[in-house]
């Protein structure tokens, strides 16, 4: 927005009470002063102003910044003050099912909308692999041995987090080199807004070949995570650990200059501590960071029964920083009484493995927001720690209020008023659909810790129940009938959306959501059909399931953030020499679909719901076993479908043997029009539609156009 640039005036003014705050008001000849005691605070001032008086709105899926030329004043001056020190941002597996292919002007975008948003303690793990080459080099590893331990570039989240080694690689050098310009231009970013950013510090991980390159070392077997051998832990009781801690930081340091946040995990996600005393462990690792920098903080992540009470109790206060992933929906915080009293970081997991669906129980987030608030050892930060972002941007938008804000709203109320400035226009049908999706797909339901998935994107079988591997479901918690009418109701605003990018996306975003979570009718009759052996209601089932994964497709080619095309081009645009676009396109299709070249138990785990992926690969795969079931049905003996045959030839394929969209086509608003016309009545049929339903007493009014 340089063209406003000479309407504001920035001060940056201390902090009496060392609380960040901004405060925003009118200055000489109309320009509006938005003051603060440093750059985070005085961006997200800004942002203030753009959402809360101005109405408008920066997201990941568009921005809506329709301002008049001269920017509208303040009615009385408004001042925020932040209960809050620490705001985290980004999972460690963010940087593998999102940001994995992205460029500076990508990471830049993101650097100044974390700015904009509050967070000024990201988690920076770009150019890691130099740091371990380094590392490794200086204790005798060839240049082969060294890069077969670091991973490719889709897997540098589980192995930095010491779930495994080398899958993927080896990464070739040019790759590791770029990954350090990268980083540096990262850092230097978030260091000039004034953030603090947290790289990985030494925990003890090493690679399990280290005692035949360094014959000293001891080393503790952490067995396997799920197909993998883990990398080993160091004994911490050895003079070889103090040294290679040591010669981290070193090798940390010259590289990316001085650091005093640092993540890592003592047994994340399993591994063995051999008998030892991981307290004892744990106050080792944490003397190292202290030694390299006395402000160090250890950010620890809370999950999977991590941290310890035994861990914690050798900690610094201090120093130390829990960063619990899901406090939304597990609320170990009041399980263990705010940590045992360690500084903590209420932080949330909305996206799990870039997987497409609307999701974020706000009502229950903003409920146990005010319940950790409420305990002795209350937060002092707000994180927001999914695997995966670019969806769902309410939940983003909510969480960067919640940061400068010391009670929570009423929840309809704040969500109307996101609608309206997201989309740059007000209306009572805008404000009444989304009342009705606050309700329906972003209600809170029981056991609903993941999205509701895509049928579509399942594993075909006759009993399905889930897409993804773990803790997940297919099931529609609420009344679809309820959900369509609110897309209805939003789509006769069509024409005032028509140009705004941000309603296109939420169209297309809520009606491919009606479409998955409408499939599962034609799918269980199809099932039905089969088990009965009802031949002709066996075809026009299938046909129809068959026939919604085409119009799927085709809604989601009108959206760049649903094209698989652009995820594939990405990844070999960001590279140059033959060798390493070959290893990025392999690792891009590898993880969306099977994660691992071998059969695992990960298959299916970062699912997306994309044009492109639907046609050629979901569709076909539920085309096997339809084909399996018709034979059947024709007299042919049972046989078992052979999918990972299918799976692994199209992980294999490369660009030049069939590409994809990299640019939307199509009208989004046309054809969400089409499909809710279409395929309504497979939810208007009352002896097809099977799923919840909204009792009378309370049945949200919508409009009759609207049904």
């Amino acid at each position: 927005m340089p063209e406003y640039s000479n309407q504001f005036i920035i001060q940056e003014k201390p902090s009496l009470n060392g609380n960040d705050f901004f405060e925003i008001e009118n200055g000489k000849n109309q320009k509006i002063i938005i003051r603060g005691n440093n750059p985070i605070s005085i961006a997200s001032g800004f942002n203030y102003y753009l959402k809360h008086v101005a109405n408008c709105h920066i997201s990941w899926n568009g921005d809506q910044l329709n301002l008049p030329s001269k920017l509208p004043p303040i009615i009385q001056k408004i001042r925020k003050e932040s209960l809050y020190k620490s705001n985290f941002n980004f999972n460690y597996c963010t940087f593998n099912y999102t940001m994995l292919w992205w460029d500076w002007n990508r990471w830049e975008r993101e650097i100044d909308f974390m700015a904009l948003n509050g967070v000024n303690m990201p988690l920076a793990i770009v150019g890691m692999e130099a740091v371990w080459y380094n590392f490794l080099k200086r204790y005798n590893y060839s240049d082969k041995d060294a890069k077969e331990f670091i991973s490719g570039p889709g897997y540098t989240a589980w192995w930095l987090m010491g779930n495994l080694e080398g899958r993927g690689g080896p990464m070739t050098s040019e790759w590791i080199e770029g990954r350090i310009v990268l980083q540096k231009k990262i850092l230097k970013r978030m260091r000039k807004l004034g953030m603090r950013p947290v790289l990985p510090g030494f925990v003890g991980l090493v690679p399990t070949s280290l005692d035949k390159v360094v014959p000293s070392a001891k080393l503790l077997d952490q067995g396997k995570w799920l197909n993998d051998t883990r990398p080993a832990v160091l004994n911490p009781e050895t003079p070889l650990f103090d040294e290679m801690a040591k010669a981290w930081y070193e090798e940390l340091d010259n590289l990316y200059g001085s650091v005093d946040a640092f993540s890592g995990d003592l047994f994340h996600e399993g591994g063995k501590t051999h008998g030892l005393d991981i307290g004892n462990i744990a106050a080792k690792v944490q003397k190292h960071m202290i030694e390299y920098n006395p402000n160090s903080i250890w950010c620890i992540q809370g999950w999977g029964g991590n941290p310890k009470k035994t861990l914690l109790e050798g900690l610094k206060d201090e120093n130390t920083l829990i960063i619990e992933l899901c406090g939304e929906y597990f609320k170990n915080w009041r399980k263990t009484d705010g940590f045992n009293g360690k500084p903590w970081v209420f932080s949330t997991i909305i996206q799990y493995g870039g997987n497409v669906g609307l999701h974020g129980r706000l009502k229950d987030l903003a409920n146990n927001l005010i319940d950790a608030q409420s305990i002795k050892n209350e937060p002092i930060g707000i994180g927001t720690t999914w695997e995966s972002i670019e969806i769902n941007p309410i939940i983003n938008d909510f969480l960067s209020d919640m940061r400068w804000e010391s009670n929570v709203p009423d929840i309809e109320e704040w969500c109307e008023n996101y609608a309206v400035r997201r989309y740059g226009f007000d209306s009572e049908n805008i404000r009444k659909g989304w009342n009705i999706i606050l309700k329906t797909a972003y209600g809170t339901y029981k056991n609903h810790r993941r999205p509701t998935e895509s049928i579509f994107c399942a594993p075909p079988s006759l009993k399905v129940k889930k897409a993804s591997p773990f803790a997940a479901s297919i099931k529609v918690h609420y009344d679809q009938r309820d959900f369509r009418d609110a897309i209805n109701l939003m789509l006769l605003d069509a024409e005032i959306g028509a140009d705004q990018a941000t309603y296109k996306y939420d169209i297309v975003d809520f009606t491919r959501q009606f479409m998955a979570n409408a499939a599962q009718i034609p799918y269980n009759l199809m099932v039905k059909a089969f088990q009965e052996k009802n031949i002709s209601a066996f075809e026009e089932s299938a046909g129809q399931f068959l026939e919604m994964i085409d119009d799927q497709d085709r809604l989601l080619a009108t959206e760049t953030s649903f094209l698989l095309g652009k995820w594939i081009n990405d990844a070999r645009k960001s590279t140059t020499t033959p060798k390493q676009i070959a290893q990025n396109e392999s690792n891009a299709r590898v993880l969306i679909t099977t994660w691992t070249k071998e059969k695992s138990g990960l298959d299916n785990y970062a699912w997306r719901e994309w044009n492109g992926l639907l046609s050629t690969y979901y569709k076909p795969r539920w085309e096997l076993f339809i084909n399996n079931l018709r034979n059947q049905l024709n007299g042919a003996s049972a046989q078992k479908t052979d999918f990972y045959s299918f799976q692994s030839k199209w992980s294999n394929q490369k660009w030049e043997d069939q590409n994809y969209l990299i640019n939307p086509i199509g009208n989004p608003l046309k054809i969400a029009k089409e499909l809710i016309k279409k395929w309504s009545f497979l939810i208007d049929n009352p002896e097809k539609y099977m799923g919840p339903k909204t009792k009378k007493t309370d049945k949200i009014e919508t409009s009759k156009e609207a049904r």
